[in-house]
């Protein structure tokens, strides 16, 4: 007589959820972030959605960057943050905000300098500032925002690696609101310092190394340079915490943007930063000697991001350089500037030179041209530089940011 075996099916387990809350503070002023253009929400200062966005992207610059083709990462980017067809596997919410204080563009730099200063870091808040011919007043922004990130998921121990990565990289060379790429909404941790913060410069290494891809794709951390100044701790002088380090970044990337390092014919020195003296770059140049059916152009300022426009003032260049890619019109700045917190409660300067796809054409005042690295610019020469992101490089040492992670 046969046999009947019976077979129990399977025990169905829900998936094991995991929760991490972090405590965060902003330690320079926060602007923008809200659903309005140029405006943060003092209520909610912290929205969950933009969050996710400043995560998503540190993601595929940390472990996006074990990926060779774009289907790949995109595949396993919706793994694990979702897509408009499909559900992500990670969960936030922005809780217990408090918005600080309000602050204004004046209040921070409450001039546009000074023939010796020269405007510092009124170039980072250039968005939030009045702007009479476009009818725009004064923006409001925040500073020492708090508030908890709780993250709910259910991962694997690989991916809880890559999201963990992708955090420490948010918090360290990120931040939140708008114009974080300038040091704006730069962050630090209040509990579990160890965890997310850096103890020391050479942590990056063994936070963010991945051995990089042939050909990059889109901005990653693997092969990148951070250039990091001297450590500095909060004193009473600082309006708030890392207020000095932004303002030091700010006068680096003034005198860079005019490229003041070529040799004074006079003293046959370096010359120092006169904001009363005009640039030395030669993009200007070469955009006023730009033909009708031109094809290629030869400019270096594009590789620091897109779109540039450029004002007319007297004889001058006027108009717009846009980028030309799937992405649309604009480039990101491959250039970070920021205050870097760290676990013994220091804060650094440090310009970040991500690994990113350098851009092959352009357009200019709507006419699409190749575009290519200049040969004979004297500020690449001064800096004894073959491409713009390397002469970053070169004047952030020249700057005193000195000590060099190559990730």
């Amino acid at each position: 007589m046969p046999r009947t075996i019976r077979i129990s099916p399977p025990e169905l387990r829900e998936p094991r959820l995991e929760t991490w809350t972090l405590k965060l503070r902003t330690i320079t002023p926060m602007f923008g972030g809200s659903a309005t253009p140029r405006e943060v929400d003092p209520a909610h200062p912290v929205r969950a959605a933009s969050v996710r966005g400043h995560l998503r992207f540190w993601w595929r610059a940390t472990a996006g960057a074990r990926y060779g083709s774009a289907k790949e990462l995109f595949e396993a980017e919706e793994a694990i943050w979702g897509s408009a067809e499909k559900y992500g596997k990670v969960a936030l919410r922005a809780l217990e905000q408090s918005a600080g204080q309000a602050v204004r563009p004046s209040e921070l730099v409450p001039d546009r300098g000074t023939a010796r200063t020269g405007p510092m870091e009124k170039f980072f808040l250039h968005p939030f500032n009045e702007n009479r011919n476009e009818g725009l007043s004064e923006a409001s922004g925040l500073k020492s925002v708090e508030f908890a990130l709780e993250l709910t998921f259910s991962l694997s121990e690989m991916e809880k690696g890559h999201l963990r990565q992708a955090i420490r990289a948010w918090i360290a060379f990120g931040g939140i609101g708008a114009r974080t790429r300038r040091g704006l909404g730069a962050l630090e941790v209040t509990q579990d310092l160890k965890d997310w913060l850096p103890a020391n410069p050479d942590q990056f290494k063994t936070w963010f190394a991945v051995p990089p891809q042939k050909e990059v794709h889109h901005a990653t951390l693997a092969g990148a340079v951070v250039c990091l100044g001297q450590p500095r701790k909060p004193s009473s002088a600082d309006p708030y915490k890392g207020h000095s380090v932004w303002r030091d970044l700010g006068r680096f990337w003034a005198r860079f943007r005019k490229g003041h390092y070529v040799e004074d014919p006079e003293t046959g020195k370096t010359m120092a930063y006169t904001p009363m003296a005009g640039g030395k770059w030669r993009d200007h140049k070469t955009l006023l000697a730009l033909r009708p059916k031109q094809e290629r152009i030869a400019l270096a300022k594009p590789f620091y991001g897109l779109p540039i426009v450029y004002q007319r003032l007297g004889d001058s260049f006027s108009g717009t350089l846009e980028a030309v890619h799937s992405g649309g019109r604009r480039m990101a700045s491959p250039v970070i500037l920021k205050p870097i917190a760290f676990a013994d409660g220091s804060i650094r300067p440090a310009v970040i030179i991500l690994n990113a796809p350098a851009p092959t054409r352009i357009r200019v005042n709507g006419e699409e041209l190749a575009l290519q690295l200049p040969d004979n610019d004297p500020v690449l020469e001064a800096l004894e530089a073959d491409t713009p992101l390397e002469a970053v490089r070169g004047a952030a040492h020249i700057q005193g940011f000195t000590q060099e992670v190559r990730l």
